[in-house]
């Protein structure tokens, strides 16, 4: 099954994809916390965190995956690993302070890296394929996409049965004069048109 691919403003995107990033860092902050809560060290990974959160606006330039699933487990992986090692509370929070400190200036200096290779890409997010239409080709298109595109520009039945004709069947343009009372000499040019305007 397909997922429809709908046009949005680019304010619409905007929203949409801020709305995606603030999602999926809750979801980490929510997957984080818990797994704090189960080792008994939910202030831990606060004292953790909240350094890190706050340090890393200082810097350049922070490590960026190359896709959303790579950002995700390593996010989790990174702070679930530190807050286990973090000591308690009662013996040292500004050892915990530290590590926060530690994962935002590490961070930089990979992206530092990344930035010196050329290979760093911000994260893009996933629904972006979904959302953002890719241009229509009536040489690459299958029928079901001409046909809805056809719908979309409010195409007659003769007119999407033509197209169809034109750029699935391939038919020849003698056959389509005569079955679509055309003049030949004219049939490539409707099929000129025709094209541009599914293809704008």
């Amino acid at each position: 099954m397909t997922m429809k691919k709908i046009r949005i403003t680019a304010k619409q995107y905007k929203r949409i994809s801020y709305l995606y990033r603030v999602g999926g860092f809750l979801t980490i902050i929510g997957l984080l916390l818990g797994y704090s809560v189960l080792i008994g060290k939910p202030t831990e990974f606060l004292l953790v965190f909240l350094p890190y959160f706050v340090t890393k606006g200082f810097y350049g330039a922070q490590y960026h995956a190359k896709s959303l699933k790579t950002c995700f487990l390593y996010s989790v992986m990174v702070f679930a690993f530190v807050v286990t090692i973090a000591m308690p509370k009662e013996y040292s929070i500004s050892v915990s302070i530290i590590l926060g400190c530690g994962i935002a200036y590490g961070s930089y200096k990979i992206g530092t890296v990344q930035k010196k290779l050329k290979d760093y890409e911000y994260i893009k997010p996933r629904y972006e394929e979904m959302i953002t239409p890719k241009p229509f080709s009536c040489v690459s298109c299958t029928e079901a996409e001409l046909i809805a595109r056809c719908k979309e520009l409010h195409y007659s039945e003769v007119k999407t049965e033509l197209a169809v004709e034109f750029f699935i069947k391939k038919t020849k343009h003698s056959i389509i004069a005569d079955r679509f009372c055309i003049e030949p000499s004219s049939v490539a040019m409707s099929k000129w048109r025709m094209k541009k305007d599914l293809e704008k």
